[in-house]
């Protein structure tokens, strides 16, 4: 039996599982600071969901979604990202009816890529958005949150925000027909897989990796030639907001995110450490998109980022051992065990124990598993209803009645 893990997916465990938490914990707590409430929706959908929002003709619709035929002839997809279910679950259970609504989710996206370094074909990923407002503050609110994440998740790691604004969506209509125009007339310079997105999609050919692409894109037209007035003063005031918290930016021209459902603003954080997948967070403004998917006309802004590449990014945690190793001398003091795990499971106070009725041993495994706190139970503290606390580094050693555990776990000063 061939045992592997299928293409593009892999196990989660050790320090990554330890990592993952960590962003999990950290994403949790900065969304309830900021008042965005959490959502899951199931990870398949109909597969209409998705098809006219992402863009009938983009490489999600046509190469990358996992979609199939259930027993009732239903078209089902594997959720490819995390927007559209989120906004549909809002519809559907009726939460637009009060506005702004602020959500924010964790869970795996499935997408048929190429796999490499950072990028999965089953892939965590967490979203924030807020419906209902256009102000500009959505916008700003939305980064800062974002910054803050990354702060606490990345300290020591460059990633720097990238931003742009592809206007309204009949500025970004007229941009296209300009964009065809201009790569009709090199389209036989252009690489192959932008030859094919000239009719399709030409903004894609914009952030192109491919070097000839970038060198024919740098005279392309710009989209701040066709952003209308009101959203020019729309965007500056996100970057005078910016400035003011403090939050470093350049403006790339040649952002324009995946997705067909982008206008407005757009963002993304980079880093140089990870190659080609070198962003870890983006999103922008979907004002209209609600609308496509059945709901009431109002705009909507969000951001997603990948568990993975951030995870790729974080130091392994060193922290993460138990407080205390429990050495039990012989079975026959068992019940005095029960009493003690019950105690520091109250206290919460991690443990581990091997199942090995051997002193020896015991102090072996808590050296190796780097534990400095090993409680003994043996005959003496059975017989005496006490418990005897080592401390390894120091070599002292106290007996202790079961209440005052946790007191001397706690105390740092040996």
């Amino acid at each position: 039996m061939d045992l592997r893990s299928v293409r593009g997916t892999h196990d989660i465990y050790g320090d990554e599982i330890l990592k993952f938490n960590k962003i999990s914990k950290v994403v949790s707590t900065n969304a309830k600071i900021s008042g965005f409430k959490e959502l899951t929706t199931p990870i398949f959908e109909f597969s209409r969901l998705f098809e006219k929002p992402l863009g009938e003709q983009s490489d999600v619709v046509l190469k990358e979604m996992y979609s199939f035929e259930d027993r009732n002839k239903e078209n089902l997809t594997l959720r490819p990202e995390y927007t559209t279910p989120m906004i549909r679950a809002a519809i559907t259970n009726s939460m637009l009816n009060e506005l702004p609504l602020k959500l924010f989710g964790i869970g795996p996206m499935f997408r048929r890529e190429r796999p490499q370094k950072g990028r999965y074909r089953q892939f965590n990923q967490i979203n924030f958005e807020i419906l209902g407002s256009e102000d500009y503050l959505a916008d700003v609110e939305l980064i800062f949150v974002a910054n803050e994440i990354l702060k606490k998740l990345l300290p020591n790691n460059i990633v720097i925000l990238n931003l742009n604004n592809l206007g309204s969506k009949k500025n970004l209509l007229d941009y296209r027909r300009s964009l065809t125009e201009f790569f009709k007339d090199k389209k036989n310079k252009l690489s192959k897989e932008s030859i094919d997105k000239i009719e399709k999609n030409p903004l894609r050919i914009l952030d192109s990796k491919n070097e000839i692409d970038i060198e024919i894109s740098k005279n392309a037209p710009s989209i701040q030639d066709y952003v209308s007035d009101e959203l020019k003063g729309h965007h500056k005031k996100i970057k005078d907001s910016l400035n003011l918290l403090g939050i470093k930016f350049i403006e790339n021209s040649s952002l324009v995110r995946g997705l067909d459902y982008y206008c407005s603003t757009v963002f993304e954080f980079k880093t140089d450490n990870l190659g080609s997948q070198d962003t870890i967070l983006g999103g922008g403004r979907y004002d209209g998109l609600v609308s496509i998917l059945g709901g009431p006309d109002i705009p909507g802004i969000g951001w997603a980022a990948g568990v993975e590449r951030i995870s790729l990014l974080m130091q392994n945690n060193t922290n993460d051992v138990a407080k205390v190793h429990i050495a039990v001398t012989d079975r026959e003091f068992t019940n005095h065990l029960l009493k003690l795990m019950q105690y520091l499971n109250f206290n919460k106070i991690s443990y581990y124990w091997n199942y090995k009725f051997n002193l020896k041993k015991s102090l072996s495994k808590a050296n190796s598993n780097n534990i400095s706190n090993v409680i003994i139970i043996g005959e003496n503290e059975f017989n005496n209803d006490f418990f005897t606390l080592k401390h390894l580094k120091s070599g002292e050693q106290f007996e202790l009645k079961i209440d005052k555990v946790k007191n001397y776990i706690d105390d740092k000063s040996w």
